[in-house]
């Protein structure tokens, strides 16, 4: 079993040849021609899609992004021990960085839309999630530079490890004097481009790729320090950027949570809140004469009991000046919003329902018809084979049964005389098939001609009377 696994997670099953793979990751790394072109479009696009908040665009410009080909190269020179390989895939990253840098300044710089969008903003805030993202990422694609045949990991690499769109947002931060979002932009940029460097060489490593160069001794440890140097500075800021994260979205849960449950209780007089998860503010909007005080101090205590003791709560009436109405009006919008969707829930219950009986009724009128049957032909053919019946009178309807309705019958024989038990078992189940299979009820009665008074105490009879 053991030989068998590791046969499974063999990296060199399908292993291009190292000669094919050098020359994938040199070509990979160079700069001008058809790679400076590319970069060049791909920097609009991506511009392009992040001012008008299409993520579609984006990906686009990812998937034809040459960015990676001079981390990869880095990552594979540094594994191969080839100096020159790392000058030439460092000089190229640097060049393509200030390329990318510019392009994006000028576009930004034109456009009409300085507004930052959603795709825009998500490009700012680089956390631990980022780090993994780029280390798995630059991984599958050292993996995928490395087989025989062509394989779909590449592009998935290229949208996972997102090289281009923080470039471009560090470019819209130049253009609009915006150094927060600049700062953040390129720091998510470094992450990636560093952490796909040294998973490329450790998948280098693993893959026992044959040097193409050698280091001497002090060389070597100089890279190593640099890498390990440069891992722990890119890391840690995004460690302690993960951590308040998790806390931020912590404390807004608790927040809202705490504050959602005032808003349904009558006796507290909440209209609607706003939660700051940066400087840990709940800020309420109060209908009515409210104590304060006392308010404050049940909102803490219930964050306290969320685990959350550090909070700064604010107040004020609906009636000040300062009373933000377009958050009143989205926070009632999205009351009636979720009104509507219970509503819409409901009604949907009951179209269903409904149209469970109207499919109920359409099989019920679309099932076969019991066929009339002729009373006076019937009795004739019972009477062949009893003729102590007089009269017959039948009903016919159905009876509800576990898995639908069936037909069924109930049948009055006026008899001169009761029936055996024997001729009466035979007759219904004769009735049974004559009436197609219909469950059939028999009831006997005296034939009323023979109850009359002048018969009372005659013996009984053994034919029918003859009619009047």
């Amino acid at each position: 079993m053991r030989p068998n696994l590791l046969f499974l997670f063999d990296l060199r099953q399908d292993q291009q040849d190292p000669s094919v793979i050098d020359a994938t990751v040199r070509s990979g790394a160079q700069f001008g021609g058809t790679n400076l072109w590319v970069l060049f479009f791909a920097i609009l696009i991506a511009s392009v899609g992040l001012n008008t908040n299409s993520t579609a665009v984006i990906i686009g410009a990812m998937l034809i992004s040459p960015l990676m080909g001079p981390i990869v190269g880095l990552g594979y020179g540094a594994a191969v021990q080839d100096l020159g390989l790392i000058r030439m895939a460092g000089k190229n990253l640097a060049i393509f960085v200030v390329l990318s840098l510019l392009t994006s300044v000028l576009y930004f710089t034109l456009s009409p839309l300085e507004q930052p969008q959603s795709e825009l903003m998500a490009r700012t805030f680089p956390t631990l999630w980022d780090v993994l993202i780029a280390a798995f990422g630059g991984a599958a694609g050292m993996v995928a530079v490395t087989r025989r045949s062509f394989s779909n990991i590449v592009p998935g690499v290229a949208i996972a490890t997102a090289l281009m769109p923080p470039l471009c947002t560090a470019g819209f931060g130049i253009a609009h004097g915006r150094w927060d979002m600049f700062g953040g932009a390129f720091y998510l940029f470094i992450i990636n481009g560093m952490f796909i460097g040294v998973s490329t060489l450790g998948v280098a490593k693993l893959l026992r790729l044959p040097r193409q160069g050698e280091l001497d001794e002090a060389t070597r440890k100089r890279h190593r320090l640099i890498i390990v140097l440069g891992l722990t500075v890119v890391l840690v800021p995004s460690v302690w950027m993960g951590y308040r994260l998790v806390q931020q979205e912590v404390f807004a849960s608790a927040a809202v949570r705490v504050a959602r449950e005032l808003e349904t209780e009558p006796d507290s007089h909440v209209l609607m809140h706003e939660v700051d998860a940066g400087s840990r503010t709940l800020r309420l909007v109060l209908a009515g004469r409210v104590d304060k005080d006392q308010l404050r101090e049940q909102v803490r205590r219930r964050m306290q009991s969320n685990g959350q003791a550090d909070v700064t709560v604010l107040m004020r009436d609906a009636g000040d000046d300062s009373l933000n109405v377009e958050k009143l009006r989205q926070e009632l919008q999205d009351g009636v919003n979720r009104t509507l969707v219970e509503q819409v829930k409901s009604m949907d219950a009951q179209l269903k329902r409904l149209q469970q009986d109207v499919a109920q009724a359409k099989a019920v009128a679309e099932a076969p018809a019991v066929k009339p049957v002729d009373a006076r032909a019937l009795l004739e053919e019972v009477q062949a084979q009893q003729p102590l019946v007089c009269a017959l009178t039948m009903a016919q309807g159905e009876r509800s049964a576990g898995d639908g309705s069936q037909p069924a019958s109930v049948v009055v024989l006026d008899v001169a005389q009761p029936l055996s038990t024997h001729d009466k078992d035979g007759l219904s189940r004769w009735l049974g098939v004559r009436l197609e299979k219909s469950e059939v009820q028999l009831i006997e009665r005296p034939d009323p001609r023979s109850l009359n008074s002048r018969d009372k105490n005659r013996r009984k009879q053994t034919t029918c009377l003859p009619k009047s």
